[in-house]
This record gives structure tokens, sequence and C-alpha cells, in this order.
């Protein structure tokens, strides 16, 4: 860590390199015609604009008719020694670098969501379960059977998992063109959320399940 004065801070800060100041100068003082549209010095500024490295870093081409991307960009590539991209080539770059980015963003924070989710619901659950035991083990008392008292704890998790999601669903519809930027939830993604919020729910209903399961029947009378 480095510690400066606000001032020299501040002149740090907003201090120019030599290539900017060499840059300012080239455009104000060796092309003066070059902000003045219609002056005849307006292409020659251009041009030297193009050749210098240090102004432009892109240079856009548009092909006259009968020429392929591909048949102008393999000259430029092979004997200027410069980056040619297409514009399918631009458009995998955007996907690769900047899509697949932020769906591997959104994706970490999914899986974040899916783990919080599933403690909650587990502990709701949980929690449900242990203020019922008095009446689980009047149904094991009675004779009732474990798949059916471990199947009303699933129901329970299953119904819990359906009442949150359809509240989700609703608001992101409702809410998301409020936002200056939403993720579109198609409707197959709608449904593998169902089926995963289902999954989750039902994974999360386990721990209750396996206490309910473990209640002594005789505690209905002691």
């Amino acid at each position: 860590m480095l510690f400066v004065p606000l001032k020299d801070a501040q002149e740090t800060q907003f201090l120019k390199d030599n290539d900017a100041i060499i840059n300012d100068r080239a455009r104000t003082a060796a092309n003066p015609a070059f902000n003045r549209p219609g002056s005849p010095d307006l292409l020659d500024a251009v041009q030297n604009l193009q050749t210098s490295s240090r102004s432009v870093n892109a240079v856009l081409v548009q092909l006259a008719p009968g020429f392929t991307p591909e048949q102008v960009a393999e000259p430029i590539r092979r004997w200027k020694h410069l980056s040619v991209y297409t514009r399918e080539g631009m458009e995998n770059i955007l996907i690769v670098k900047l899509i697949a980015n932020s769906a591997k963003q959104i994706g970490m924070f999914l899986v974040i969501l899916a783990i919080v989710s599933a403690a909650i619901v587990a502990f709701i659950i949980y929690t449900m379960t242990m203020g019922k035991l008095r009446e689980i083990a009047v149904l094991k008392l009675i004779g009732t059977r474990d798949r059916t008292i471990a199947s009303m704890i699933l129901q329970q998790a299953l119904g819990l998992g359906l009442i949150g999601f359809a509240v989700g669903k609703v608001a992101a519809t409702l809410w998301a063109p409020a936002f200056p930027k939403f993720v579109l939830l198609l409707p197959g993604d709608a449904a593998t959320g169902l089926v995963v919020t289902l999954v989750i729910c039902a994974l999360a209903s386990t721990l209750a399940i396996r206490v309910a399961l473990k209640v002594d029947p005789g505690a209905a009378i002691g």
C-alpha cells in the first residue's frame, strides 16, 4: 500500500502519459483542420490517425461488392501482421468472452441461492416436524406406516416449494421489466427451475423425515 498526500494523488490520477500528450499535440498542432468537416486536410488527418498505433486500436473495414470477408482478411493477416476478425469471429468473441463469463457468474449465483434455499427449507420443515412429534407418535401408535408419515412430510416440503416458486415467478414476471437490466425467464427455464425447486425441497425434507421416523410411539402416552 502507498500513502501519498491528497494533492499528489489527484495530480497522479489526472496526469496524462507521454503518448497521450503526443497525440493531443498531433491533433491540435499537426492537424489543425481535423475538427473541421469538409476540409481537404480531413482525409490526411484520418489516415495519419489510422496508421498510428497510439491513436487507433481498431479499424472497421467495409467490403466492396464482389469480395468475401475471408478473401480480404487473409492478406491482411498474412502480410500486415495484424489481427483480423470477420463479423462471425467478432460474434464468437462476444459470446465466448462476455456472454459466457456472465453466464458463469449467474450460474454460480444460482448455485449459492440453491444451497441457501435448501438450508432454509430444511430448517422450516425440521422446525414444523419437531412441533408435531406428539402427533407423529400418535400416528405410529395407531399403526400408521412409516411410508405414510414420510410422504406427509415430503408433501409439506413440496407444497412449500410450489408456493415459493409461484410467488417468485409472479414477482419476476411483473417486476422484471421495471429494472434497467433483467434476466429473461423463458418457459423452458421456468420448467427447469420448477423441477430443481421440487428436488431441492425433497432433499431438504430428508432430515425432518429421519427425525419423524425415529419417534417412539410410546411418547404419545408418556
